[in-house]
């Protein structure tokens, strides 16, 4: 039901939506006023207020694709404020970067949380139940519906909860008032934060290196700023915490990125310290004997026989760890190990509050906006001056581009832009979608050209060297629309020396996977900048040409590969024959100018990767067709080859199927197949999974599969 339509923007061109629940309006109708009107006077967007008296997702999706639809001031985006139902998404695991749980888990735990149930109007969503404790409505992704998001508008999302101490509606309203304040008085993005957490992307320094060359492409107005831009790593300190959030409560910080592993009340800072002495040896040995020991307390083991086992293992004396249960001691273990990472409880323990106008939390189930708290929540809903924070309701892919497009921000683009073009179901924008910052360089109307979303008018961007943001759109753009052939990409791929153009080039190449994309591989895996060389091996493990083959070897056997671009190096391996890898690993090896010191020692390491490679797929291949397997470790199989799946194990995995009687191998093994869109067999498997789903032998629910599959991977 659409309450009314703010009228100081009469001849707004584009709208956007407030969906709010009706209690949460009553109570906040001054601050929603007042948001509305900064919406349409600031950001000139014409503002349609939407009351839910539904209380049911699909109604809400009919009203903003109604809106989003009609001829004049179509909305463009919107933000559901309050207690709107929560859409938990099943059957669609490949529209997530690394989401892969079994659905015979409890369903709260294996759906996905999205929004864009409510934003991309072009997918077809089936309604499975509810649940009665928590407003979660369930919806399948039907096998008839596109396999691919491409967001019609923008969402932003705003669920303040009782917790804490202070009402859900205080804190909306509380909110509300930032976010107006935050718009009243724009600031362009002048200071920038990001920082590096243990274990994430093999904590490599070059990676971290060239992605601070790469925000200075993203934010070149920059670079002749005095540290503009900032970065902390967990390494350079023992405990990271504290100036995290010293540097995110600078009341000058603009904009942050994140990185680190996460859960929902955790973001996970630092791991066990880097060891540089003796006495720090000492103390981290009983540090961890200590833990040990109170953990088999806890588990009602024998404490003094535990106690002997750890001093034979270390060969250590009794008086290093007979402390363990000491009052004081027990203290300042659990203070050390507190501190180690940053929880909910922080934010009130220490009185943090965020000034970062805009965050980017690059981590695992930080944005689990269902529940009644998250880490996402935390930043805005307190009296800091952060109003969004794009974070992921479920985990994330450590390789998964999180810098995309992300110069727009800096001429303009509104935050909702941000998580709409990133193609992933977790991807979440918790605040208002329509903050931004002002434009801190002149180019055209960012927002209007990205709401328009007309190749056309981006044409004349393919030629922007300054903005190498603007140039990556317009080819997103043109690719979308058909205007741009394989070719073109490749040429710009070759030439261009932005790497944010090329990684625009080579993941637009990706969804072609044709001839071209098998050349950018073979040229991206020796690329300058590391996430292009990351990307490219990634990808180069998904397609398995054989072609690509003597590429893989080649960065296999260079010298300082990064740690990262080294693990997705080893990870291609298994996608390869053993005799092949072999026969080229010594070809490019043997030769004059490979120079290694103890080269023959290097030889074995890598033949003993090779050979360890090739084994991991057997022992799979065994478990999922052997006459012998049992039921579960054929599940357990098949499951795993959703991540890396070599070209013979696919062909046999077709065979299977078509051999095959028992429908829920079959639906399992084609839902497999369904994730090699960028697999040189993908021709096959979409005519395969055609066949299958035309194929009336076949039950019902494999014959869906089939299909899903097929629009998966014809795509």
């Amino acid at each position: 039901m659409v309450l009314g339509i703010f009228a100081l923007q009469i001849h707004a061109r584009r709208g956007f939506a407030i969906v709010v629940d009706p209690k949460s309006y009553q109570e906040a109708k001054t601050e929603i006023t007042a948001y509305a009107q900064a919406i349409e006077e600031i950001n000139g967007l014409k503002v349609y207020i939407v009351q839910d008296r539904w209380g049911v997702p699909d109604s809400i999706r009919c009203e903003l694709k109604r809106l989003h639809q009609q001829k004049e001031s179509p909305v463009e985006g919107a933000v559901l404020v309050g207690d709107i139902p929560v859409v938990m998404i099943r059957d669609a695991q490949h529209l997530t970067s690394a989401f892969k749980m079994n659905q015979a888990q409890p369903r709260k735990d294996s759906s996905i949380p999205s929004d864009r149930f409510y934003d991309d109007f072009g997918m077809v969503f089936k309604y499975l139940d509810k649940d009665d404790d928590a407003p979660y409505f369930y919806y399948s992704l039907s096998a008839e519906s596109r396999q691919y998001l491409q967001s019609d508008i923008y969402t932003g999302r705003i669920r303040p909860t009782d917790v804490g101490g202070t009402s859900r509606y205080e804190k909306l309203r509380r909110y509300l008032r930032k976010a107006v304040e935050e718009k009243r008085h724009p600031r362009k993005l002048r200071q920038m934060f990001f920082f590096g957490g243990h274990g994430y992307i093999s904590e490599s320094i070059q990676a971290r290196m060239d992605e601070k060359a790469g925000l200075y492409e993203h934010f070149p107005w920059l670079k002749g700023q005095q540290n503009a831009i900032t970065y902390l790593d967990h390494s350079q300190q023992d405990v990271s915490k504290f100036p995290l959030m010293n540097e995110l409560q600078r009341l000058d910080l603009d904009f942050a990125i994140l990185h680190h592993h996460g859960a929902p009340d955790t973001q996970y800072m630092d791991g066990a310290p880097k060891i540089a002495m003796a006495e720090r040896a000492k103390e981290f040995i009983q540090d961890y004997c200590r833990s040990y020991l109170r953990r088999a307390q806890r588990r009602k083991q024998d404490v003094d026989s535990v106690m002997r086992v750890l001093e034979k293992r270390f060969d250590i004396p009794a008086s290093w760890i007979d402390n363990a249960f000491d009052a004081k001691i027990e203290e300042q273990d659990s203070v050390t190990s507190a501190n180690k990472d940053l929880i909910i409880e922080d934010f009130s323990r220490y009185g943090y509050q965020p000034n970062c106008r805009l965050v980017i939390i690059d981590a695992c189930f930080t944005g689990s906006f269902h529940l009644d708290d998250c880490i996402a929540d935390e930043y805005i809903f307190n009296e800091g001056k952060t109003v969004a924070v794009i974070a992921n309701s479920v985990n994330v892919l450590q390789d998964k581009w999180s810098d995309r497009y992300m110069g727009l921000l800096g001429l303009g683009a509104m935050a909702g832009f941000f998580p709409q073009y990133s193609g992933y179901l977790e991807s979440q924008l918790l605040g208002d979608p329509t903050f931004s910052f002002a434009p801190a360089v002149k180019t055209a109307d960012v927002n209007a050209l990205l709401a328009a979303r007309n190749a056309k008018s981006w044409r004349k961007f393919m030629t922007d060297k300054a903005l190498p943001d603007m140039h990556s759109m317009a080819i997103e753009q043109l690719h979308r629309a058909g205007l741009i052939a394989s070719h073109e990409l490749l040429d710009i791929f070759r030439t261009s020396p932005s790497p944010l153009v090329r990684l625009q080039c080579l993941h637009a190449l990706s969804e072609n996977n044709d001839e071209s994309f098998v050349e950018a591989m073979q040229l991206g895996v020796n690329d300058a900048y590391e996430l292009v060389q990351r990307f490219a091996l990634n990808y180069l493990s998904k397609n398995a040409d054989s072609r690509l083959l003597p590429s893989l070897v080649s960065r296999l056997i260079a010298t300082n590969t990064s740690p990262r671009c080294a693990f997705a190096a080893k990870n291609a391996l298994a996608m390869y024959p053993e005799e092949d890898l072999m026969a080229e690993f010594s070809r490019q090896f043997d030769r004059d100018e490979v120079r290694y010191v103890q080269k023959e020692q290097v030889r074995q390491r890598i033949a003993k990767a090779i050979h360890q490679a090739a084994a991991t797929w057997k022992e799979n291949l065994d478990n999922m067709t052997g006459a012998q397997s049992t039921q579960k470790a054929r599940k357990s199989a098949i499951r795993n080859t959703r991540n890396y799946c070599p070209p013979y194990v696919i062909r046999k995995m077709m065979d299977y199927i078509a051999a095959c009687k028992d429908a829920d191998i079959q639906v399992l093994m084609l839902e497999s197949l369904g994730w090699r869109n960028h697999s040189c067999l993908a021709p096959e498997i979409a005519a395969f999974a055609q066949k299958v789903s035309l194929d009336s032998s076949y039950a019902d629910n494999v014959r869906q599969e089939a299909l899903k599959t097929f629009h998966r991977v014809k795509r």
